[in-house]
């Protein structure tokens, strides 16, 4: 949405979130990974590259005081000599790159040459490949709903400790939706979200929401419509048609069974 406002396209934008690696027991790290704006951060690609043995965001107070700045408003350039500056190539492809300038209300916009010049980032491959279409690629919606950034692939597993609210203030796009682990055969998904779905449904399978923050509608055919605020949840049936209509940024957890399509059936 920010993108649409300077005129370019959103893969010329920078998204900076601050990751914190583990090597062994008693060394920790963090990274400023750069990534287009469009792209979705493997922390599993960080995790290799620094030899590491968890990675997970940073949590919020630790990101800001690394940054000097509020998450989501984060340079790509890094002041701090505890935090390691590592860009994608796919980033640099562009002849700008955009970013905040430390503020929401201000942004930058740079060449690409200099800003490899002024910072130096370490360039490597970190951005997660996109998935099949049969695994929950990112979809366009039919008529008259937003384009969500979906992904099945889980960002975490078990015995690793998950900062939802780090996950949610990175977010950029209007319309996520983020497998955070898989639990038996249960998906655990984040939805950071502001628009209205398209009328869908899930033939053999129940969906469950719970809203972190904001305020969740969820019309329903031939039933009222539910009206959710944070820390209510519903349930809504397998094969009922549905669609969330959501007025302002919200965050909500929803459990499903894995191999549904959030878009429906």
């Amino acid at each position: 949405m920010v993108s649409a406002f300077r005129g370019h396209d959103v893969a010329h934008a920078a998204k900076c979130p601050i990751v914190m690696v583990k090597v062994g027991k008693k060394q920790t790290r963090y990274v400023l990974a750069v990534v287009p704006g469009k792209a979705r951060l493997d922390l599993e690609a960080l995790k290799s590259l620094l030899g590491g043995t968890y990675v997970a965001f940073a949590a919020t107070a630790k990101a800001d005081e690394l940054a000097g700045s509020v998450t989501r408003t984060m340079l790509p350039i890094s002041y701090h000599p505890q935090l390691q500056l590592i860009a994608d190539p796919t980033l640099l492809t562009a002849r700008e790159v955009f970013f905040y300038a430390a503020r929401l209300d201000r942004s930058i916009a740079l060449s690409t040459e200099d800003y490899v010049r002024l910072a130096a980032p370490r360039v490597e491959r970190i951005v997660a490949q996109s998935p099949t279409h049969d695994q929950g690629s990112a979809v366009t919606v039919r008529e008259g709903g937003p384009v969500p950034q979906q992904d099945y692939q889980a960002l975490f597993t078990s015995l690793q400790t998950i900062d939802v609210q780090a996950l949610i203030e990175q977010v950029e796009e209007p319309w996520y939706n983020q497998t955070l682990i898989q639990v038996g055969e249960v998906l655990v998904r984040l939805g950071v979200m502001q628009g209205e779905f398209h009328w869908h449904k899930h033939d053999e399978q129940d969906e469950f929401f719970f809203v972190l923050d904001g305020l969740f509608r969820i019309e329903l055919k031939d039933a009222d419509t539910v009206e959710l605020r944070p820390r209510q949840a519903f349930t809504v049936p397998a094969g009922l048609l549905h669609r969330p209509v959501v007025t302002v940024r919200s965050a909500v957890l929803m459990i499903e069974k894995a191999g549904i399509v959030a878009t429906g059936d």
